[in-house]
C-alpha cells in the first residue's frame, strides 16, 4: 500500500524563475493558485543555498498544506521535515525510507517500463515517467516515450506514473486517459509570466 499523492495531482517541479524573481516567489504563487505539491530541484545551487531554499518552501508548503519534496538529498528533507523525498534510482528507496518517516512521499525518475517495475518492487510511492513529449527541458533521455509508451507503463505496474516532460493544459486530459495518475510541469510554470494562471490551467484539465 502506498502513501496516497496530494490532490490535485500536479506536481511543480522547481527551476531557475525569469529575472527578477524568486524560485520562492513562483512556488508561491503556484500554492496560491491550488498547487498542493512541490518539488524542490536546484542542481547547480550550493550546500548553503540549497538548504536555506529548501527551508523556505518548507515553510511555505506547510502554510499551505502542501507537501514538498526534496530532489535527490534524503538528509535535506529529513532535517526540513519536509513531505518526501525523490530519487533517481530505484536502489535509494529503502536506504530514504528508513531515514524518513514511513508517510514520507518517496518517488523516483523513471525513464522505461523497467525502470518503473524496480521503482514499484522498491516500495515507491510514485514515479515520474519521462520525457512523454519532447521538450528543452528533459534532454540526454532519448525519444519522446508518447502517450502509448504511457499507457503500456500504466497496464504493467499498478504505482502511480506521474507524466513529464512537454506537459501542458491542452495534454494533460489525454496523459490521464492513457493511465497517468497526475502530471508534472517545470519550465511551463517557472519560466511563465503568468505562474497562476498556468497552474489554474492545469488543475483544470486534470478534471
Amino acid at each position: 500500500m502506498t502513501n496516497p499523492l496530494p490532490v490535485p495531482s500536479l506536481l511543480v517541479i522547481t527551476d531557475l524563475p525569469p529575472p527578477l524573481q524568486t524560485i520562492e516567489n513562483v512556488v508561491l504563487e503556484a500554492l496560491s493558485a491550488g498547487c498542493r505539491w512541490i518539488m524542490y530541484r536546484e542542481k547547480n545551487a550550493s550546500a548553503e543555498i540549497f538548504r536555506r531554499t529548501a527551508m523556505n518552501l518548507a515553510k511555505l508548503c506547510e502554510e499551505y498544506e502542501a507537501v514538498l519534496c526534496i530532489n535527490g538529498d534524503v538528509g535535506i528533507a529529513q532535517e526540513c521535515s519536509a513531505g518526501g523525498v525523490h530519487l533517481q534510482t530505484a536502489d535509494d528507496v529503502e536506504a530514504a525510507r528508513v531515514i524518513l518517516s514511513s508517510r514520507a512521499l518517496i518517488g523516483v525518475s523513471c525513464h522505461s517500463i523497467v525502470d518503473v517495475q524496480r521503482a514499484e518492487l522498491a516500495g515507491a510511492d510514485y514515479v515520474t515517467f519521462s520525457p512523454v513529449f519532447e521538450t528543452a527541458s528533459k534532454p540526454g533521455y532519448g525519444p519522446a516515450l508518447g502517450l502509448e509508451g504511457l499507457a503500456e507503463a500504466a497496464r504493467d505496474v499498478s504505482i502511480p506514473l506521474i507524466a513529464l516532460a512537454g506537459i501542458s493544459s491542452a495534454n494533460t486530459g489525454d496523459c490521464i486517459q492513457h493511465g497517468a495518475h497526475g502530471v508534472a510541469v517545470m519550465g511551463g510554470i517557472m519560466q511563465s509570466d503568468d505562474p497562476a494562471g498556468v497552474v489554474k490551467r492545469l488543475i483544470a484539465a486534470l478534471g
